[in-house]
């Protein structure tokens, strides 16, 4: 947005989702009430449905295996404000673009799908969405994806591909329709962790696309299936063509200062700089910041406790000489 002042000079303003209140969920988001994944789904007690908290083997005579099991349930949303509370030092750029999906799940979206969609186009849709998180490991995808979830107070689920499937009768081609029935009605997140070694598999490659956007998308919930990826072109073109992709690129160094101070509050802003700067250099990631740290810390205790004449640690010198880290 921009604003012009007294001196006819045009100033941008920087809004944040986190400046913002964020405005309530649609009735259709009950799932993301905390109550687990039994009432999310709507599915305990079923006739013909196995229990979505049992993921194993289905139940004679009760159908199939639910695909999806529950990683965490809805919970309030918290905005941007999740990212920093659970740690992550990710871009502004990267969250945001996470956070803007929220207005899909808010009842002023529908109202504003209404009032810019032409008499006999679509309204009001629902359906899924795909998001591909793509970055070298240890950039924080799979942590972002959580986060994620948490922001816009949606459970987070994982889903089992066609391929481990394969054992309890359930073919590929009705992945989808079961995917569809198990999450109707209710909002979601589902976590594909590293999409690309599924969707080389022709049969859940086809799976997804009917999810999507073919005869088996969901019609009464909003679904964002959450993908991680560090070999984007693996995946089919027309799979990435559907997808918002999110990249995930090696931290800079302000961003490793960050992680840093996060782990060893005790260190001046010159060492902070100092590891920052040599963290860059060998182009590390957050992942590798945090086992740095942690190999510090046990490095640290293990020489304090060994020169304490009656507190020796027995693996002290074991544990001293284990390789570490480049770092």
């Amino acid at each position: 947005a921009a604003a012009t002042g007294g001196s006819g000079k045009s100033a941008e303003l920087r809004v944040t989702l986190e400046d913002l209140e964020l405005p309530p969920r649609r009735d259709g988001s009950k799932a993301a009430s905390g109550h687990g994944l039994e009432q999310a789904l709507g599915m305990q007690g079923m006739p013909g449905t196995a229990t979505p908290t049992s993921p194993g083997a289905g139940v004679a005579g009760r159908g199939p295996a639910p695909i999806v099991e529950e990683l965490f349930p809805g919970c309030e949303p918290r905005g941007q404000q999740a990212f920093r509370e659970d740690g992550l030092v990710g871009t502004e750029a990267q969250q945001l673009q996470l956070l803007a999906h929220y207005a899909e799940l808010c009842e002023d979206f529908r109202h504003y799908q209404r009032t810019t969609r032409a008499e006999g186009a679509p309204r009001e849709t629902d359906g899924a969405q795909l998001l591909l998180l793509s970055g070298p490991p240890g950039t924080g995808k799979t942590r972002h994806a959580v986060s994620f979830a948490h922001a816009l107070g949606l459970p987070l689920l994982t889903a089992r591909p066609p391929s481990a499937m394969a054992t309890t009768g359930s073919s590929s081609a009705a992945w989808a329709a079961q995917l569809r029935r198990e999450v109707s009605g209710h909002d979601c997140a589902i976590f594909l962790d590293e999409i690309d070694q599924h969707v080389r598999d022709d049969g859940f490659a086809s799976s997804l696309r009917q999810f999507l956007d073919g005869v088996c998308q969901p019609t009464s919930s909003r679904v964002i299936v959450l993908g991680t990826t560090n070999r984007l072109e693996l995946l089919p073109k027309d799979v990435v063509h559907r997808a918002e992709v999110v990249t995930f690129a090696k931290p800079e160094a302000s961003h490793l200062a960050e992680m840093w101070a996060g782990h060893a509050q005790h260190l001046g802003v010159e060492e902070l700089k100092h590891l920052a700067h040599a963290s860059a250099r060998a182009t590390a990631t957050g992942r590798d910041v945090r086992h740095c740290a942690s190999l510090c810390e046990r490095r640290t205790a293990i020489a304090w406790l060994n020169n304490q004449g009656a507190q020796g640690y027995c693996h002290g010198a074991a544990m001293a000489n284990c390789p570490g880290p480049t770092l």
